[in-house]
């Protein structure tokens, strides 16, 4: 291996991507209590938007991984959608089916068995995908045809922050490749808190911890973004990686405040009976009456712990005739350890201090 400022300065890029910060726009609106940075924006904008792109907004986060997923296709080591939110959605526009359905649905099921799926094969595993995912497989184009008109839909909501945003992301590109120039290890260990630079490999520290010698890596790319805090955003793509970069823009810095939904998944499991009910549901979907005669507790008792699993993303539901069915989504159990990666790396938030006694009472 040689000298790492060297290797660095050969292989570490630093580029703004709109399409890149479209998305990630995206996912702050389908998860604003967890971006405080950017909750102000979320809010105002989330009141902006017709009732019925909002509705869709939260149909296609759940579809797409809160739209991590759908970002997939912006492969860092190709060009051609770099310089416009438009050119990247051209480039879903010409995703075929199948394509489309495994940039929906992430890297968790492989594509041989989403290729058996949209033929029409059912087994186990596709009556525990959630009902948006059965829909994406049944109808792929209906769905890309909709997830295009509604990405064109807010596009201008978009536009308008963009616009506020650009001069200070083009800025830090500029920015970095000086201080990559100048000192690449030292602006490579600044990018994350969760992200160690040692002399011979990279680590990334999420739910599991992933290593990345350099003599393995052909290119390291950073997208810059102003939506991307507390996230350690990391793309695995063979030999190159993409980490997002975050970048703070004058009046929208991050805030001192617990995220409600970080105290909402802690709140579950603060009961007994609710937990022993989640768990239930991540081996078998159950309705109300099944899992009130299951756990000794009446219905109204059971539809309380449910509404809040269901608030706090743990579980969804389905209707089968009259009765409404419940499942576990082992997903979410297995984000808890970023979730609480996440909230150490946010700015402790400012306790109220009382003032002494003899001001008290003056």
């Amino acid at each position: 291996m040689q000298d790492l400022p060297i290797w660095l300065r050969k292989h570490l890029s630093i580029a703004y991507v709109p399409g890149f910060e479209f998305f990630l726009s995206l996912h702050v609106l389908a998860r604003p209590d967890h971006h405080t940075s950017r909750l102000g924006w979320a809010q105002e904008t989330l009141q902006a938007l017709p009732a019925s792109l909002v509705k869709q907004l939260h149909q296609f986060s759940s579809m797409s991984n809160q739209f991590l997923d759908a970002m997939d296709f912006l492969v860092p080591w190709e060009e051609g959608y770099e310089h416009s939110v438009e050119a990247s959605l051209e480039r879903v526009q010409a995703l075929d089916a199948a394509q489309f359905v495994q940039l929906m649905m992430g890297p968790v099921y492989h594509p041989r068995q989403i290729q058996k799926w949209m033929q029409g094969y059912t087994d186990d595993a596709f009556e525990q995908l959630k009902p948006e995912h059965r829909d994406l497989l049944r109808h792929p184009l209906s769905a890309k045809r909709s997830f295009l008109e509604f990405c064109y839909a807010y596009l201008p909501f978009f536009r308008a922050e963009e616009r506020r945003i650009e001069p200070w992301l083009v800025r830090a590109v500029h920015e970095g490749q000086e201080q990559i120039a100048a000192d690449p290890v030292g602006f490579l260990s600044q990018v994350h808190p969760r992200l160690k630079v040692h002399e011979e490999f990279l680590q990334f520290h999420k739910a599991q911890t992933y290593t990345f010698a350099y003599s393995e890596l052909d290119r390291i790319h950073l997208r810059v973004s102003t939506f991307v805090s507390p996230h350690l955003l990391l793309g695995i793509y063979g030999e190159h990686i993409l980490v997002g970069y975050c970048v703070d823009v004058p009046g929208i810095t991050a805030t001192s405040a617990i995220p409600a939904d970080f105290t909402l998944k802690m709140k579950v499991f603060s009961d007994p009976t609710r937990t022993a009910i989640l768990k239930s549901l991540l081996h078998h979907p159950y309705c109300t009456q099944q899992l009130a005669d299951l756990h000794g507790v009446s219905e109204p008792a059971i539809n309380k712990h449910l509404k809040l699993l269901v608030d706090a993303g743990f579980v969804w539901s389905e209707r089968r005739g009259r009765y409404v069915f419940y499942r576990g989504i082992t997903s979410r159990l297995e984000q808890l350890a970023v979730d609480l990666h996440e909230f150490i790396d946010m700015p402790t938030p400012a306790l109220p201090i009382s003032p002494p006694q003899n001001e008290r009472r003056n």
